[in-house]
């Protein structure tokens, strides 16, 4: 800015003169120039190269490099302005298309994922007060987390309150720690159980999207009230048995989860069902039985299961100690 300060204290100047009275070489005063230039702060005539240089005013320099693109953006609002008012002219149409709907619109089963998509876009922003999620199977795809999180901070400014549940094994999951950080932030809570009763979403406890179980691109909206509101006596009976989020197993999580490992043991379940029920990897599932027969002093499964099942019936048992790790 000392050459810009230089020409407003002084006048047009050329090249030369101005390097020698910044003490700087002619180089290094030509690329300031260039610099102040493109920015519209300088100029000079084109025909005369070796020619003084003059300062321009930041207004007129802001009015020629500024001015254009303001003027685009603006025309670019208006535009999105209209076509938002014509858009929101057809809201009465689509809600007394809604509602003339009766029961059959109750249950709707979607086949289409874009379409799935589509309704769950619409009802976060339609929602007002409230989001229910169930999240099962550890953590989340990096995918359905970065197209979640706009999404899911627009609803949080708007003031919805959102409540998520996730199994305590997505503590471990790099992508689902910073998605949760990211919504924690801007007023969400999330917690965390060692079993969920099944994926959830559910806006202002009257529109619910549940899986298909045979069909992952699939979903079942729900709109009957009684129905959705069992589901969220279900979410809150869940809700208030989990733990905050955290980036690590505390004791309690630590037992919720080791328990119902031993649980699904005395039901004779296998390693993968345990695995897939509690959203960790195969490996991780098996280092826990491992330790849960060490502990017990099994030599197989079913011995374990039998042990379990002898010490459920005896109240007096004490949980034997548990590791905090995933």
């Amino acid at each position: 800015m000392g050459l810009y300060s230089h020409l407003l204290r002084h006048g047009p100047a050329p090249l030369t003169a101005l390097a020698g009275a910044l003490g700087l070489s002619p180089e290094r005063t030509g690329e300031a120039a260039a610099v102040l230039a493109r920015h519209r702060l300088l100029t000079h005539a084109k025909e005369e190269p070796e020619g003084p240089w003059h300062a321009i005013s930041p207004y007129a320099a802001a009015a020629e490099l500024v001015g254009p693109e303001e003027s685009r953006l603006r025309r670019r609002l208006e535009a999105l302005e209209r076509a938002r008012a014509r858009l929101d002219s057809l809201a009465p149409l689509y809600e007394d298309a809604r509602r003339g709907g009766g029961d059959s619109a109750a249950v709707e089963t979607v086949s289409s994922r874009d379409r799935v998509m589509l309704l769950i876009a619409d009802a976060a922003a339609r929602c007002t007060k409230e989001v229910l999620t169930v999240q099962p199977g550890g953590g989340r795809p990096v995918g359905h987390l970065e197209r979640a999180l706009p999404r899911d901070l627009e609803m949080l400014r708007r003031g919805v309150r959102l409540h998520t549940l996730y199994q305590h094994t997505a503590r471990y999951s790099p992508g689902t720690q910073e998605y949760v950080a990211a919504v924690i932030e801007a007023g969400a809570e999330v917690r965390t159980l060692g079993e969920l009763f099944g994926k959830m979403v559910v806006f202002d406890r009257a529109l619910a999207f549940l899986p298909v179980w045979d069909d992952p691109d699939a979903a079942v909206v729900l709109r009957e009230p009684s129905a959705v509101a069992f589901l969220c006596s279900v979410f809150t009976h869940a809700w208030n048995l989990a733990e905050p989020f955290s980036t690590s197993y505390t004791t309690t999580t630590s037992i919720q989860l080791r328990d119902t490992i031993a649980a699904r043991l005395v039901t004779g379940a296998k390693d993968e069902q345990i695995a897939r029920r509690l959203g960790m990897s195969l490996r991780t599932c098996r280092r826990h039985i491992a330790q849960l027969m060490e502990e017990l002093g099994a030599e197989s499964r079913f011995q374990a299961g039998y042990l379990l099942a002898l010490r459920s019936r005896d109240p007096a048992h004490t949980p034997p100690e548990t590791s905090t790790g995933p």
